[in-house]
């Protein structure tokens, strides 16, 4: 017989993933109090296109510690995966690893990053997903600011109720210093003429040396990922009563 142990810690996180599951699914409608409803997956069906930033020769944003975004953006990127296909959806990630969509070669930054963007806003418009979600991470001058904060597309109201939501749930989840609001922006590209609402999570300030040490710990992480796929599954519930 094969025996599994597993920490205090890591048995402690799985707890508190189920928990929280079996909540959220319970106070969106998912699972029904009576015995004789049948469970069903909170986002069953539902196609999720994660864009984790940056990538290759372009780090993106880096902190004092040498922590840079291209990292952060594709552990939590992965982590969200995994939860959507846990949750019964189809998760199709614009990366994997550390590379970058551009053609390698003697083209310069600004020519290899236009080149990126433009592969990345083709494979999301052509891999038939309901939802886009582009992780990132913040970064300013000065190093006092803090929190994750969620973007959307201007006038697009089903971008605005995903970004809402998730914002939502990051406030709840990540706790002290997270108290952003939602922000319409109209000059990301990436979530410009899309075929679907998406969101764009700046999931901290890699510049902020507290919430840097915090993006690169794991179960933090852990905990950013949940908050943006809790806010996927709020989002759904909300449209279905609206469709209703």
């Amino acid at each position: 017989m094969r025996l599994y142990i597993i920490d205090r810690k890591k048995a402690a996180r799985y707890m508190f993933k189920f928990v929280w599951l079996l909540a959220l699914l319970l106070s969106v409608g998912f699972i029904s109090k009576s015995t004789t409803t049948a469970f069903s997956l909170p986002i069953r069906s539902t196609v999720v296109v994660i864009d984790a930033g940056h990538g290759g020769r372009d780090p993106g944003a880096s902190g004092a510690s040498g922590l840079t975004e291209e990292e952060v953006n594709l552990k939590i990127a992965l982590k969200l995966r995994k939860l959507v296909e846990q949750g019964g959806g189809t998760a199709i990630m614009i990366r994997e690893d550390d590379s970058g969509l551009y053609t390698e070669g003697g083209n310069g930054r600004e020519t290899r990053k236009s080149e990126d963007l433009k592969n990345r806003h083709a494979l999301i418009n052509s891999c038939g997903a309901d939802i886009l979600i582009s992780i990132h991470m913040n970064s300013f001058p000065q190093s006092q600011y803090y929190g994750a904060q969620t973007f959307y597309l201007q006038n697009d109201d089903k971008s605005r109720k995903l970004a809402e939501q998730i914002q939502n749930e990051a406030i709840k989840v990540l706790g002290r210093g997270n108290t952003r609001k939602a922000k319409a922006t109209d000059t990301v590209h990436l979530l410009k003429n899309n075929t679907m609402p998406g969101a764009l999570i700046e999931c901290g300030f890699l510049s902020n040396h507290e919430e840097e040490r915090l993006l690169d710990d794991e179960h933090y992480q852990e905990k950013v990922a949940w908050s943006i796929f809790v806010g996927i599954v709020k989002y759904l519930e909300e449209e279905k009563r609206t469709v209703k």
